[in-house]
């Protein structure tokens, strides 16, 4: 894996986070059950770019904590949507 491909996974990486947890929130559709699960899957490739880049460990910590910590129990615990929303 070369520097390159390493920010390209890290941008999708950061806009699926960007999705789902809009998703989550109620403030855009999506699946995010779907998308929580290529987030946990990506982690094994987080892992692998922070051992090859140890400069990105930083990045990735924080991509990591920010799905983690953010929104733990959040899903199970979220408010109704509103009546206009798509489910």
């Amino acid at each position: 894996m070369i520097h390159e491909d390493a920010e390209a996974y890290l941008t999708r990486y950061r806009a699926l986070l960007k999705a789902w947890t809009m998703a989550v929130a109620g403030f855009a559709d999506g699946d995010s059950d779907m998308m929580f699960h290529q987030l946990e899957t990506g982690q094994k490739e987080l892992a692998r770019i922070a051992e090859a880049f140890p400069e990105k460990s930083y990045d990735i910590d924080m991509l990591i904590n920010s799905r983690s910590r953010s929104w733990a129990g959040f899903t199970a615990e979220r408010l109704p949507r509103p009546a206009h929303r798509r489910t």
